[in-house]
């Protein structure tokens, strides 16, 4: 077949959809709208912009620029902290790369510093930053500074560079503490770009907003000040963002004016294989199904899988159809964090020059990462939020050319629930962005570098932190021992290097996966994650190959693999366990009292269910033993009063309960716009699961508890995911009336008739006495608590 790389027309992706509507392939169309092309709407070059970068421009085919990178030119120009939030695609790189080398033009002595969430993105901007430079005929450095870098190059790069681009990670560890070393580059510091801005949420952004504290103290004392800028996908609150990351008002350019092709969006529905229990077919052999006749059809194509195994089942049953129909598997790819470098650059480098048919991808690629000219791409499974869904489908017709993007909905309540209204994922504002940088274990893990990096006067300022709160806490890590306080300036006296012992994305190191024969690093694995994905004899997949783990050894932060034939996949199975460690409010009812507070959460993989390829039968259970995760979060809890449960019958009430914490999870994160991976939530008390285990957790983690008579209440759970919390659980605790009336809408407005994984989630017996009716009525009793 004569392949067509990235130039599928309209009746292209018309005829492919036309035949899966036709009946090519079973399910419901759910929705499907069509956006028309829209013309751009350009601007006259400002007068300030120099002829040679003119003439770069005019290299690039661009005689006239779009109107919002103009508005964001004269904004950086006049000094503003500017933040630039338009779709995918729309020239948001010049809108910064511009006036930054305008000024090292016209201010030799310059710097500046481009901030990238990931090293793949950051050495992609690195080329198109260098062909700009290169095409306005100017002699400026611009160096990656990352883990990469070799010695020699970073000797070079702290005085002779003038762009650097880096990482949050490789700032916060490897320039900031060492500053002494980059006095030039800090004293002429200009510019400040915090690229893919959107990235920087939750305790990841609430760090970064540290760090970034730390970069205007160090700047401070080089007398710098440099003009900070973001770059952000479409969010719901980008100038919030931008102003809570650095810490000032920003200036926001969210209207573009750049020209758009036509774009198709699919909402389907994969059909019902189970009627008894609601089971829909896998989304993952759908999106294999779709994206063969794409391929086929000579339609290029990127299919987002929400998990590293999802990427490589679906890798697998890609390559199989599409050699079954006499097309080439060795066309298509996977790409995943995870892959070790060399092997991720090859498949970018790959794409760019149209090397690849289809490419099946986690959220790696959901970044600003050039992968070339897309003509479609499928969403195998909801992403979590409308947000990331917008920014995957703007990775097609990323040129101006038509576009096909695919929402494939999974079994989980929550697709279910945007197929039975297409509307709200069509129609509803974008999720915002929470960072919640004075969290107080960041806030003290971030003064104690600060401090290493510059001594405090006890009138200073960190950030937007008051001085007498400042003060407090550098007070606060006087008495731990890590500062002392001599003529009214603390100074870090601990041992250790305490950037080092900050992880700005993850709780421990990444583990290592090394094959066991060669002793070669296959790839890395994050270190909660590699617990559920690396216990010994689970199957990892890699590249669409398998390998068993033949040893995970957590201390060492590695795990030795072995291939195996393509037999099973493993997943885990873990046990969790809540203790509240401090109350911050409640508010009582009939139905229940409900707490806002933090708590200790602990989770351990106990187990694993080995489930065959493509039937997805269950071939067995084996056991885990694993030391446990613990960690300090927010929280929201309702304790169930007695009565509230007692018109149920026993037996059933433990699977109502499961089933209405099931649908409040879903509805949760629709309702506060946040990713439910942010989110969990747990069921304890008598009757249910392990029901002593929560006296057990309770009194380890309490040494002067003791045991009571009294067996605890039934309580639900509603926790955050992260460490010390992310500010998700106050707008909770203020909405949580409307959380449970939409959990109760959320099962009642689903057609099965006696609860399925749309409504109330996976049963382990086919639903029965009205299970569905019995956790609506409970979630029922729970709005009438705040009755708001």
């Amino acid at each position: 077949m004569t392949r067509r790389t990235g130039n599928a027309t309209s009746d292209d992706i018309y005829t492919v959809v036309a035949h899966w509507r036709a009946g090519g392939i079973s399910g419901d169309f759910c929705a499907q709208e069509t956006t028309n092309p829209t013309p751009g709407q350009t601007a006259r070059f400002p007068e300030w912009i120099d002829i040679p970068i003119l003439q770069a421009m005019t290299s690039l085919g661009i005689t006239s620029p779009w109107q919002h990178q103009v508005d964001a030119w004269n904004s950086i120009a006049a000094g503003r902290a500017t933040v630039i939030a338009t779709p995918t695609a729309s020239g948001k790189s010049l809108a910064y790369i511009v006036p930054i080398v305008a000024r090292l033009l016209s201010r030799p002595s310059a710097r500046a510093l481009l901030l990238f969430p990931t090293k793949a993105l950051a050495r992609d901007q690195e080329s198109t930053i260098r062909r700009f430079i290169d095409l306005c005929g100017a002699d400026l450095k611009t160096v990656v500074y990352d883990g990469d870098t070799p010695g020699d190059v970073r000797r070079k790069a702290r005085t002779e560079a003038h762009i650097i681009i880096t990482n949050p990670d490789m700032l916060h560890t490897g320039i900031l503490p060492h500053h002494t070393a980059w006095a030039q580059f800090w004293a002429g510091l200009t510019h400040v770009v915090v690229d893919e801005m959107h990235t920087y949420r939750g305790i990841f952004g609430s760090h970064v907003a540290n760090v970034v504290r730390r970069l205007q103290r160090v700047c401070g004392f080089y007398n710098a000040r440099p003009i900070f800028i973001g770059c952000s996908a479409t969010i719901g609150n980008p100038g919030e963002l931008g102003e809570a990351l650095f810490g000032a008002p920003t200036t926001l350019i969210d209207k573009s004016t750049a020209p758009t092709g036509t774009r198709t969006f699919v909402l389907f529905n994969p059909p019902v294989v189970d009627p008894v229990m609601g089971i829909r077919a896998s989304a993952h052999r759908i999106a294999a199904r779709m994206g063969a006749d794409l391929v086929l059809a000579g339609v290029t194509s990127l299919i987002f899988c929400q998990t590293r195994r999802g990427v490589e089942i679906v890798l697998r049953y890609l390559r199989d159809k599409v050699r079954q129909n006499g097309g080439d598997p060795g066309r298509i790819r996977g790409y995943r964090g995870g892959y070790l470098p060399l092997l991720r650059r090859e498949i970018e480098t790959a794409l760019q020059q149209g090397d690849v048919d289809a490419v099946v991808a986690t959220n790696a690629l959901e970044l600003g990462i050039d992968v070339g000219a897309l003509d479609a791409v499928l969403l195998c499974g909801y992403p979590g939020t409308i947000a990331a869904t917008h920014q995957r489908a703007g990775r097609a017709g990323r040129r101006q050319s038509p576009s096909l993007a695919v929402l494939i909905a999974g079994n989980a309540p929550l697709d279910q629930f945007l197929a039975r209204e297409p509307a709200y994922l069509l129609h509803s504002t974008p999720e915002v962005a929470l960072v919640q940088p004075d969290n107080v274990t960041i806030l003290l893990a971030h003064l104690r570098c600060a401090a290493f990096e510059l001594p405090f006067a006890t009138t200073d300022r960190f950030g937007t932190l008051g001085i007498e709160d400042t003060d407090a806490a550098l007070s606060c890590l006087t008495a731990e021992s890590d500062l002392v306080l001599r003529n009214g300036r603390y100074h870090y006296i601990g041992s250790a290097y305490p950037a080092a012992q900050v992880s700005l994305r993850d709780v421990g190191n990444p583990v290592v996966v090394v094959q066991q024969e060669s002793g070669e690093p296959l790839a890395e694995v994050a270190w909660r994650a590699a617990h559920f994905e690396l216990f010994d004899h689970a199957i990892y997949q890699h590249e669409g190959e398998t390998f068993e783990v033949q040893r995970f050894d957590p201390a060492a932060s590695k795990a030795w693999v072995s291939p195996v034939p393509p037999v099973y996949y493993t997943t885990a199975v873990a046990q969790s366990r809540i203790a509240p460690l401090a109350t911050h409010a409640t508010t009582d009812g009939p139905g229940g009292t409900i707490f806002i507070g933090d708590v200790s959460v602990v989770e351990n993989v106990v187990g694993c269910k080995k489930i065959k390829f493509r039937t997805h039968e269950n071939l067995g259970y084996d056991e885990v033993s694993l030391p446990p995760l613990q960690m300090e979060t927010e929280a929201v809890w309702v304790q169930l009063h007695e009565h509230a449960l007692r018109d149920w019958p026993p037996d059933i009430t433990p699977l109502a309960l499961d089933g209405l914490r099931h649908a409040l999870h879903q509805v949760t994160a629709l309702r506060l716009m946040a990713d439910p991976r942010d989110i969990a939530t747990l069921l304890q008390g008598p009757h249910l699961d392990a029901p002593d285990a929560i006296h057990a957790e309770t009194a380890a983690l309490d040494p002067d508890a003791t045991a009571s008579p009294t067996p605890p209440p039934v309580t639900l759970y509603l926790y955050d995911t992260h460490e010390g919390g992310a500010g998700l659980m106050e707008r909770a605790f203020a909405s949580i009336s409307l959380l449970f009336s939409d959990a109760q809408t959320l099962i009642r407005g689903c057609p099965c008739p006696d609860g399925c994984p749309a409504c109330i989630g996976p049963l382990p017996v086919p639903a029965h006495h009205n299970l569905k009716d019995i956790a609506a009525r409970i979630a029922a009793h729970l709005v009438v608590v705040h009755g708001d």
